[in-house]
């Protein structure tokens, strides 16, 4: 049996890793998470982006990371759902691992990101729009 949606390829969209932070960025929260999705019209591929700013006034830093996620959908019901709350999960970790490594570049103490609950940030999310 396939799994309801199968993980094609994922990019790294934008990577920034900037010593400073901008006034807008000041007494912000030091994580901010977004979640785009989409599918093709025949509701067979999807894209998920995840989205990461991670300020560290202490430190001057701001990290900015941005990764898509490439699907194949083999549901015939709940699609949608498979793909965000799935394809999130999938592809969250891509986006820890590459803060964490970018960061370690630059000093021994890398940025390590919590893990998320899904579910919980998308109804976050859905209550800002």
């Amino acid at each position: 049996m396939k799994p309801a949606i199968e993980l094609e390829r994922y990019e790294i969209e934008e990577l920034s890793y900037v010593r400073s932070v901008d006034n807008e960025d000041l007494g912000s929260d030091n994580l901010k998470l977004a979640i785009e999705s989409g599918m093709t019209e025949d509701r067979k591929n999807g894209k998920v982006t995840l989205k990461a700013k991670f300020v560290d006034q202490g430190e001057n830093k701001t990290i900015v990371a941005r990764v898509s996620g490439y699907f194949t959908i083999n549901s015939e019901s709940e699609q949608e759902n498979y793909l965000v709350v799935n394809g999130s999960a999938i592809v969250f970790p891509y986006l820890r691992s590459a803060i964490s490594m970018v960061s370690s570049l630059d000093s021994s103490d890398a940025v390590l990101i919590p893990t998320v609950n899904i579910l919980s940030l998308l109804e976050e999310q859905a209550k800002d729009k």
